[in-house]
């Protein structure tokens, strides 16, 4: 498992959200993340599951 490790800003891009709104995502919906030092990290596997996972709740 030698998977990069996306900052905030750059999982922000990729989901097309503001970066504000991905702390909003790890703080209120347990966002799965890596905290490294003061910073977090966020697997796109595990991110784009996580969302999935949150889709299929509202149906």
């Amino acid at each position: 498992m030698n998977e990069k490790m996306l900052t905030k800003e750059e999982l922000a891009v990729r989901l097309n959200i503001s970066a504000y709104d991905v702390d909003k995502l790890r703080k209120t919906k347990n966002m799965p993340c890596v905290k490294i030092g003061r910073s977090y990290r966020f697997n796109i596997y595990e991110v784009e599951k996580f969302i999935k996972d949150l889709s299929i709740k509202k149906d």
